[in-house]
């Protein structure tokens, strides 16, 4: 079969039956298996878009790569293995390496950018799920939005100026257990925070009154999760100890006096 010819097989071999993985997405199905011989290596110049329901599957070794300028954008589907990228090493030097907005599984994959390893859009994190894989040598390892429900377990998240950021989380007052998936990551050698909540929230347990943070402040924790730790933070309705303890998270809000 010459390269010219489109790819027409459910089994796809990168590259001895298509020449690339991008040549092999563009005539994919839902259903389609992509796997990627040792040692290939693939230039990304524009952004890999899965847009259908296909297994990618490097070899055991790793030693495929996909590098380049642009990453990988998933958007097929709302099941948790709508995507599965396997054994793959992503290297991207410009933006995010991989951007999530549909159910994927990542699994085994090596994860390294410039600026953010993965980012998960808002709907889609209880179906996503990153096991035994690392991220590392990104500005942020993980970015998600208003979701901590992604699965991360076995992972690693290490190397980077900050370890996993999450925005628009809202914490109930009192305890919550909604950092227990993100703590089954391990976080070693991050320059930075392990944690960062970004534009964060906390609703009042007697009155359903939401506080925000501060516009343009962050919550950073380090030694996250192994290390228990309490910050201090201020919210557009008085100041917030958040006490940090393993994938629990506890509010307790100040209440001030007039007059001191």
């Amino acid at each position: 079969q010459s390269d010219a010819e489109p790819c027409s097989q459910p089994h796809w071999v990168v590259p001895d039956i298509c020449p690339s993985i991008a040549f092999a997405l563009a005539d994919a199905t839902d259903g389609t298996h992509i796997r990627v011989l040792p040692g290939h290596v693939e230039e990304l110049l524009v952004p890999l878009v899965i847009d259908c329901a296909v297994f990618i599957e490097g070899p055991e070794d790793g030693s495929a790569q996909l590098v380049g300028s642009e990453g990988i954008v998933v958007n097929a589907g709302k099941s948790k293995k709508a995507v599965v990228l396997r054994s793959l090493n992503l290297c991207i030097e410009g933006g995010v390496a991989l951007m999530i907005a549909g159910g994927c599984s990542v699994e085994r994959c090596v994860i390294e950018a410039a600026s953010v390893g993965v980012e998960i859009a808002a709907h889609a994190g209880e179906a996503v799920s990153l096991e035994r894989s690392t991220v590392q040598r990104c500005r942020t390892g993980i970015s998600l939005a208003g979701s901590t429900t992604v699965h991360l377990e076995g992972s690693r998240i290490e190397h980077c100026a900050s370890g996993v950021c999450v925005t628009g989380l809202q914490i109930e007052e009192g305890w919550n257990q909604i950092l227990g998936r993100l703590s089954q990551a391990s976080f070693t050698e991050n320059s930075g925070a392990d944690l960062v909540l970004r534009s964060w929230s906390i609703k009042e347990s007697s009155t359903g009154l939401i506080r925000n943070a501060i516009l343009g402040e962050e919550v950073e924790v380090g030694g996250w999760p192994w290390e228990s730790c309490s910050v201090v933070a201020r919210t557009d309705s008085g100041a917030v100890v958040l006490h940090f303890s393993g994938g629990n998270v506890n509010a307790t809000i100040f209440e001030e006096e007039e007059g001191g």
